[in-house]
């Protein structure tokens, strides 16, 4: 199974989304057919109450595994249905890599 599906099955299994998304970054970093940098939007009611960095601490625990074998960068945007219906701009694109 590949980095990008496992990310997905794994924040799938452990929220219930509204939204995700698992965006393969890899090409503009690496080079082509690499699986090491990844932007995650995902939307749950589940966040409701937690502070940002609780939030991607959660993110990064379940992660664990992939963020000690080979992925590089892990870029995280994480809602509520409420601030992703309010939120005034959408997610930026991610800035190239040095590495």
């Amino acid at each position: 199974m590949s980095v990008e599906k496992k990310i997905e099955h794994t924040l799938s299994d452990n929220f219930q989304l509204s939204h995700l998304e698992v965006i393969n970054e890899s090409h503009m970093h690496s080079g082509p057919n690499t699986e090491s940098h990844f932007k995650v939007i995902l939307v749950s009611d589940e966040f409701d109450g937690i502070q940002l960095v609780q939030r991607h601490r959660k993110i990064n625990e379940l992660l664990k595994y992939e963020l000690e074998n080979g992925v590089h960068a892990l870029s995280l945007h994480l809602f509520t249905q409420k601030e992703w219906k309010d939120k005034s701009e959408y997610v930026k694109d991610s800035p190239p890599c040095a590495s």
